[in-house]
């Protein structure tokens, strides 16, 4: 945390974050880390996400994306969730559209699902 000169780096819960939006990738942090336990999932300007389209044919239901230790969203903005449709009950994945300002657009949660079945839409200028 105090070799980030962007004060990027800060704890929720006891779990140390980075707010993407101040990080400046300086890579710091993970030239200091004794234990290489920080990984780069990106060195871009984060994309400002509007939405997330999770393509329900693809998703395999791993679980993976809801997984609470903030490993694939650092903001944990997918849950799973069932919806009764047409005296049916379909059980999927979802994505908190309520909190997608909390999205920090390290698009980690598209590099990692395993089926590529969660899709960032992004904001176009």
């Amino acid at each position: 945390m105090r070799a980030c000169r962007a004060n990027a780096i800060y704890f929720e819960r006891g779990i140390r974050k980075v707010d993407y939006s101040k990080c400046v990738a300086c890579l710091s942090c993970v030239l200091v880390c004794p234990r290489n336990a920080i990984q780069v999932t990106s060195i871009e300007q984060p994309e400002q996400i509007v939405s997330i389209k999770i393509d329900h044919e693809k998703c395999s239901m791993c679980e993976e994306c809801i997984d609470q230790d903030g490993g694939f969203c650092p903001k944990n903005l997918f849950y799973k969730d069932s919806v009764k449709k047409d005296d049916r009950e379909d059980v999927g994945i979802r994505f908190k559209f309520k909190e997608v300002a909390k999205c920090q657009g390290c698009l980690k949660c598209e590099k990692d699902c395993p089926e590529n079945a969660i899709q960032p839409i992004k904001y176009e200028t």
